[in-house]
């Protein structure tokens, strides 16, 4: 599969499926400290029957390079609106999963002219105090060495390729640094969106439920749905597959034909 040069960046993306006339393709960004095909592989060909569907490792993950250790959600969203223009689209439908939600959201925020439309899920639009209690914790990489070594020898398969026996250990540090940092945004900043927005968010997303920043973003991103399924968790897209794509693709179908360029 092929990577392009963004920015700084040497990204690897997989595509599925062919350019579908009158409708810009799916860009879906993965969550944290995996990879693009990992996360999405279970739902990108079924959105490939009617979408183009573009899935990149993000910088730093997988098969992409790690350009001077500059690993941001910023950096990341800037890379996502490069990646569009640079495969020959104007616009995506840009779709997101944790982490990637995040990135998803400030794409949408602060590259608003390649996105056609939104779907950030089990993402967060400021750093809320839970955030900052628990995930330095969680991504602790002595903790994930002792406690959860099953994390650890699956960063290493993904990662270690390209990035050597013991990056795991530095993506997991960058990433809780990252979550505790950003985004930032206000009410007033998710009030001047004018794209199509669906927030998605498992109804016991351990996560992001408790400080209920879907329907945060929801309420203050003016036209948006918010679909929160009943008795899911963090992982949507995987927990209930099917029934995530047909949602995904109603709302997709459903986008004003002045945004699918």
């Amino acid at each position: 599969m092929p990577t392009v040069k963004i920015r700084d960046a040497e990204i690897y993306f997989e595509t599925y499926g062919e350019p579908v006339p009158g409708r810009d393709p799916i860009l879906l960004i993965h969550g944290s400290y995996i990879t693009g095909s990992v996360d999405w592989g279970g739902v990108a060909p079924r959105l490939a029957q009617e979408f183009q569907v573009i899935v990149p490792d993000c910088r730093g993950h997988g098969r992409s390079s790690d350009p001077a250790g500059r690993y941001s959600f910023r950096e990341m969203a800037a890379d996502a609106a490069a990646l569009i223009r640079a495969l020959g689209h104007k616009q995506a439908h840009v779709i997101g999963h944790s982490n990637g939600g995040n990135v998803a959201l400030v794409t949408l925020m602060e590259h608003s002219e390649v996105v056609a439309s939104c779907i950030p899920q089990a993402a967060n639009a400021y750093v809320s105090a839970d955030l900052v209690e628990r995930i330095p914790k969680k991504l602790d990489p002595e903790r994930v060495r002792v406690e959860d070594p099953s994390l650890m020898m699956e960063m290493i398969e993904l990662h270690s390729a390209r990035h050597g026996i013991e990056y795991w250990a530095t993506l997991l540090r960058r990433t809780a640094a990252e979550i505790i940092s950003e985004p930032n945004y206000t009410a007033a900043d998710l009030a001047r969106v004018q794209r199509p927005t669906l927030v998605i968010e498992g109804e016991h997303d351990a996560t992001n439920a408790p400080a209920a920043h879907g329907r945060f973003m929801a309420q203050h991103i003016l036209g948006s749905q918010l679909w929160i399924p009943v008795g899911v968790g963090h992982n949507v897209h995987t927990e209930i597959a099917a029934e995530w794509c047909e949602r995904v693709l109603a709302f997709l179908r459903a986008v004003p034909a002045a945004q699918q360029h």
